[in-house]
């Protein structure tokens, strides 16, 4: 008799879990680049296979896998919402692109670099960007054809490091 208050309780708040954000399926109109990213911070250096997939200045996604299906990282960036999971930083977060956990500001601040990037003059060999928060972020790119082949991002305050070689 005791288990069915619980089964009810049980069956109730499950319905009242927080929705989940939707992250849009990309497709054609999305700028997607694939190839290698090396990320270091004082402790480690892993390098591994990358997918990066944006649409204007809304959407942005990005993998970081190590070996084949190793997901290091997967994060999703709608507007002001995002999603991450992550065996580096042992973390699953949803929630506004304002607040993430410390760990996760470098690896959101990855949509704004190739946002911009996206903005560049295809004549541009190469770009060097700031973040508009001073010393948050600087970016240098190597462009081919208007898109972006190596790009170094550094983040001077907790010295984590991306480099993206990036086919072409």
């Amino acid at each position: 008799m005791r288990t069915i208050p619980l089964l009810l309780l049980i069956v109730v708040f499950s319905g009242c879990q927080a929705p989940q954000q939707t992250f849009h399926t990309p497709d054609a109109r999305w700028h997607t680049e694939t190839g290698q990213l090396q990320y270091s911070n004082p402790k480690r250096s892993i390098i591994g296979e990358t997918v990066v997939t944006a649409l204007d200045h809304q959407e942005f996604q990005l993998d970081f896998m190590a070996g084949p299906g190793f997901p290091i990282m997967k994060l999703r960036r709608s507007s002001d919402m995002a999603h991450a999971e992550s065996a580096l930083a042992h973390v699953s977060w949803n929630g506004k692109t304002e607040h993430p956990p410390g760990k996760l500001k470098p690896w959101l601040a990855l949509a704004d670099v190739f946002w911009r990037l996206s903005d560049s003059n295809a004549s541009q060999i190469q770009v060097i960007l700031q973040s508009s928060q001073a010393g948050f972020w600087k970016a240098t790119a190597n462009l081919k054809l208007g898109r972006p082949a190596d790009v170094t991002i550094e983040f001077p305050q907790s010295q984590e490091r991306f480099i993206f070689h990036l086919n072409q």
